[in-house]
């Protein structure tokens, strides 16, 4: 893949904050530049796993989990989920500084935590019902 493609990529991935329209016309842009189908796929590819990879410090997970961050088990959570230690989930969850940085979800980690998230309430939500039934 050329350098100026690859770059162009790498500053979409990395930018959170584009409207839709900004979006698609870097993306329109960037395909412009690949010569082949293969290379089109490549692009796609390299720009989907960057993005996967991009880490989102605006998102305050701590503040939307509330107060039923107090009756989740985190470290289930982290364990189960993301096969880590509740030490690296609550590193993100606190922005804690890591390596100098603040700690942040990464899009991935997001999706996998809204996942766990949505599969641990259908799980407690067929238990209520079967509990009145």
């Amino acid at each position: 893949m050329q350098n100026e493609l690859k770059s162009l990529l790498d500053a979409i991935a990395k930018q959170t904050d584009l409207s839709a329209e900004a979006t698609d016309l870097l993306m329109s842009q960037a395909f412009a530049m690949t010569k082949t189908p293969e290379e089109r796929r490549e692009a796609g590819a390299y720009l989907t796993e960057a993005i996967s990879k991009r880490k989102r410090p605006d998102v305050d997970v701590r503040e939307m989990l509330g107060d039923v961050a107090e009756a989740l088990n985190l470290s289930y959570i982290a364990k189960r989920y993301f096969n880590k230690d509740r030490t690296w989930l609550y590193q993100r969850l606190n922005h804690a500084m890591v390596n100098g940085k603040p700690a942040s979800f990464t899009e991935s980690e997001l999706k996998r935590l809204s996942d766990s998230l949505d599969e641990l309430s259908n799980k407690i939500h067929q238990i209520s019902i079967q509990l009145t039934h």
